[in-house]
């Protein structure tokens, strides 16, 4: 009887089972996407900001994740209490590169007669075959009457501004949800000149109205500026309010949907050494 050593088996394993996505030593742990929150209640006319997670992915490791995201109805009625996302067969999106979160925004209408709270799910899935969606695919959505909170899924801000200094550049600008309330931040652990990015992307054409108070008492000067993302894939300059001293900054602007809109928030100068707080909000009645 031939006897086969044990490194010649190992050989003969390792060649006849499929590697899998993550057998590199680099990287042990396949990247999958998942809702980061798979619950969030909002209210009548209050748009809702979902974010997706990339779970599992070293700092360096480049991804390439497609997906598909589709609401489904329970007690709430597309159309009437949402605007249903790409039916019949969803909306597509792409994480790729070293990102690693993904926002969806999904429109709650106002409806002119009371309901009771009602809940729809959003769904998420994959669009390739190595794209995987980890922990649960739907996340449920609750909407109430009267308003109960902002609506970013986990946060109760009308942003979602991921912290510094991720907010910092317009590539990794975050996001701030129309109608939402105020969205507070701050220049913790930066420098005069530093700057804040916020991301808006309307689905509708209309006039965006901006505003920007200091919070930080008695101290430092701040700016605000907004953008628009040109055809040539940069953003241009759109409008500015740049009172001086203390005074809070408003921007009312025409806006068109579909397109990416970038809002600044600028460290103009100092007149202290309290750390610079801002509470900053966009209105697209």
């Amino acid at each position: 009887m031939r006897i086969i050593s044990k490194s010649a088996l190992f050989l003969f394993l390792f060649c006849w089972f499929p590697s899998a996505s993550y057998a590199d030593i680099k990287t042990p742990q396949a990247a999958t996407l998942a809702w980061d929150k798979v619950s969030v209640a909002t209210a009548e006319g209050i748009d809702v900001w979902l974010r997706i997670n990339v779970v599992g992915a070293a700092p360096s490791e480049e991804v390439n994740l497609r997906f598909i995201y589709q609401a489904f109805s329970q007690m709430a009625t597309p159309n009437d209490d949402y605007v249903p996302t790409g039916w019949p067969n969803g909306t597509k999106g792409t994480i790729t590169g070293l990102q690693r979160v993904a926002y969806i925004k999904i429109d709650i209408l106002t409806n002119t007669y009371s309901e009771p709270i009602e809940t729809f799910q959003v769904e998420l899935r994959p669009d390739s075959a190595a794209t995987v969606i980890s922990g649960p695919a739907r996340a449920t959505i609750a909407i109430a009457r009267s308003r109960i909170m902002n609506p970013a899924v986990g946060y109760l801000e009308s942003c979602i501004h991921l912290g510094e200094p991720a907010n910092n550049t317009a590539t990794t600008a975050g996001v701030i949800a129309p109608n939402g309330g105020w969205c507070n931040s701050d220049f913790r652990n930066e420098q005069l000149l530093a700057v804040d990015y916020y991301r808006l992307t309307p689905s509708r054409n209309g006039t965006v109205t901006i505003r920007l108070e200091n919070t930080t008492p008695d101290q430092h000067d701040l700016q605000l500026y907004i953008y628009y993302l040109a055809g040539n894939g940069q953003y241009q300059f759109y409008q500015q309010s740049t009172n001086s001293g203390q005074q809070a900054e408003l921007i009312i602007a025409p806006i068109s949907a579909n397109t990416s809109y970038l809002i600044s928030v600028y460290w103009e100068s100092a007149s202290g050494s309290k750390e610079p707080s801002y509470r900053l909000r966009a209105d697209f009645p």
